[in-house]
């Protein structure tokens, strides 16, 4: 009696993210880091938190803006270029990067 290979042996795992989910997930990743990023940014600067205000009347929005931007931005470099992720790798690339951003926030406020 021998092994016969299933039939999608070889073939690429049905967890694999392609195409947009792939592309808006890692700019997803991205947006949340960028995010903590620009917040502590503009607590820390006034002249970046002043023009940042200047843009859009409020220098959170624009900083809504900017994020949203970001990862339509990404969103669609990364699928146009293809690019593919295992699920698990994207699932645990998501939660390191909402563990670092929200720790990163709740730093930033414990320091001021």
């Amino acid at each position: 009696m021998s092994a016969v290979p299933p039939a999608d042996a070889g073939a690429e795992t049905n967890d694999a993210l392609k195409g947009p989910a792939a592309g808006f997930g890692l700019a997803a990743v991205i947006a949340i880091l960028f995010n903590t990023a620009l917040a502590w940014a503009e607590n820390v600067d006034e002249p970046l938190n002043a023009y940042m205000a200047s843009l859009s009347g409020d220098p959170w929005r624009t900083h809504g803006f900017a994020a949203v931007a970001v990862f339509i931005a990404l969103g669609y470099f990364f699928t146009s270029r293809g690019f593919r992720i295992d699920g698990s790798r994207f699932a645990a690339l998501l939660a390191a990067a909402s563990i670092v951003a929200g720790g990163g926030l709740a730093l930033w406020f414990v320091l001021i």
